[in-house]
């Protein structure tokens, strides 16, 4: 029975999803237990063996760089060759420390092994070697993961809003309608080239210093919003992690007094050549990695 002069109810019709060209893309309806269920058991038992290998294999790779780069090129007599010759070593030295971020990535999600205690020591060493407060990092990147992509809970990757970028580039006050160019200049080469160099060289440190990308937090700011920070009113970590943050920072420091000492011994040249510019290819990896 109808009301009077009642219109019938239209069926809304399905949400379709479509893709960048155009095409309509049906969400695949897997469950998570099925996508676990899917994957090799032995994946799921890592070895020590095999990860501590890993680990004396990078390094040595490291090690093996650093001895046949001071060795023999400081040998080539054209400056051009060794020029060429140090730029490739950075490359090189570069991808190989980022391998050892990686390793130590795998700790923090504990797959490099079973041994939380390992997982944690190793952790702590080789994220402290590229001056990353490894428990901090763990602690947001685990929230991360948690809240992926949800602009009011991830702790890493939070775009702007609308007007949040208005804010942020024109102004409390601006008026929307009056950046529409400013906006579409985002897109323009010469701009995106800049983003992406800062970006990828400078926009890790930049996280853990500054939380650049994380989430915001009304009436906060630097340093409660730094990975590096262990005080009560910090909004990264729990009264009960403050300790962890502070153990981070002690492995942080360990490494820039070694790195220190080494500038003393060697020089300043020598240390940005052999660490220094490989740590800034590591940020650029790091980077790729990250936004992909």
């Amino acid at each position: 029975m109808s009301l009077p002069n009642s219109k019938p109810v239209e069926a809304k019709p399905a949400e379709q999803h479509i893709t960048l060209n155009g095409d309509i893309y049906t969400l695949p309806s897997f469950t998570m237990k099925q996508i676990h269920d899917a994957i090799p058991p032995h994946c799921f038992q890592p070895s020590i063996l095999r990860s501590m290998a890993y680990v004396a294999r990078d390094y040595f790779y490291l090690g093996a760089l650093v001895y046949l780069s001071t060795t023999y090129i400081p040998l080539v007599p054209s400056s051009y060759l060794r020029f060429f010759a140090w730029t490739a070593y950075t490359i090189i030295a570069g991808m190989v420390m980022t391998g050892v971020w990686i390793l130590a990535h795998e700790c923090g999600h504990g797959g490099f092994s079973k041994n939380k205690q390992l997982n944690n020591t190793m952790g702590l060493i080789m994220h402290s070697f590229l001056l990353v407060p490894f428990h901090s990092w763990k602690i947001t990147h685990s929230a991360h993961h948690k809240a992926t992509g949800n602009i009011e809970k991830d702790t890493a990757f939070v775009p702007h809003t609308r007007e949040s970028w208005v804010k942020k580039n024109a102004g409390k006050d601006a008026d929307v309608s009056s950046i529409e160019l400013a906006h579409l200049a985002e897109d323009a080469p010469l701009v995106t080239l800049w983003y992406a160099f800062v970006h990828q060289v400078f926009g890790w440190p930049g996280y853990l210093l500054f939380n650049l990308t994380g989430q915001k937090y009304e009436g906060l700011g630097f340093p409660q919003y730094s990975h590096f920070y262990f005080g009560r009113d910090s909004p990264l970590f729990k009264a009960g992690q403050l300790k962890l943050v502070v153990l981070s920072d002690v492995g942080v420091g360990i490494m820039m007094i070694l790195l220190g000492l080494c500038v003393r011994q060697f020089g300043w040249w020598y240390v940005s050549v052999l660490y220094g510019v490989p740590y800034l290819w590591v940020n650029h990896w790091i980077g790729k990695f990250c936004s992909s």
